[in-house]
């Protein structure tokens, strides 16, 4: 299991974010998006603007970027977005799964996926489920190569 994070940075307008992968990997289900913590086996779930702003975390960027592209979705101003990403940001960084980036990479404005706009704005949460952290942690896939898992069997040792 990683070591805990060191530092959790309060200052989140103007760091930059992005996902922790590999340790990290996610998926959109419409309005939800599951993230699990491979190195931790815990799994989180985040609807609405938290799904949003999490998808848009893997093009890497600040809070005030994620509330520009958010507030093109959700009736809510820039600076009251912001304000709400704030804790969001902060229980992200403590289930470590977004980082700080150093370096940033090229890239054009965010832009929120789906053409529905004036949706109410609900401040972001993070669920987190730490009940099958053991169960995650033994699955072998885990402990996969290059080659993949399963691997198929030589016809000719037999």
């Amino acid at each position: 299991m990683p070591a805990a994070v060191d530092t959790i940075i309060t200052s989140v307008p103007d760091t930059c974010f992005r996902i922790n992968s590999p340790s990290v990997i996610h998926e959109r289900f419409e309005d939800e998006v599951v993230a699990i913590h491979l190195d931790t086996g815990a799994y989180h779930s985040m609807t609405g603007a938290a799904a949003d702003a999490f998808v848009l975390l893997s093009e890497q960027a600040t809070a005030v970027e994620l509330a520009d592209a958010l507030k093109s979705r959700y009736a809510a101003t820039a600076d009251e977005i912001v304000a709400a990403l704030a804790p969001f940001l902060e229980q992200l960084q403590k289930e470590q799964l977004i980082a700080a980036v150093g370096t940033r990479k090229p890239r054009g404005a965010l832009r929120v996926t789906g053409d529905e706009s004036g949706l109410p704005f609900v401040p972001p949460t993070l669920e987190a489920f730490h009940d099958l952290e053991n169960l995650l942690l033994l699955d072998p896939i885990h402990e996969v190569g290059d080659e993949g898992w399963p691997q198929a069997s030589d016809p000719q040792v037999r």
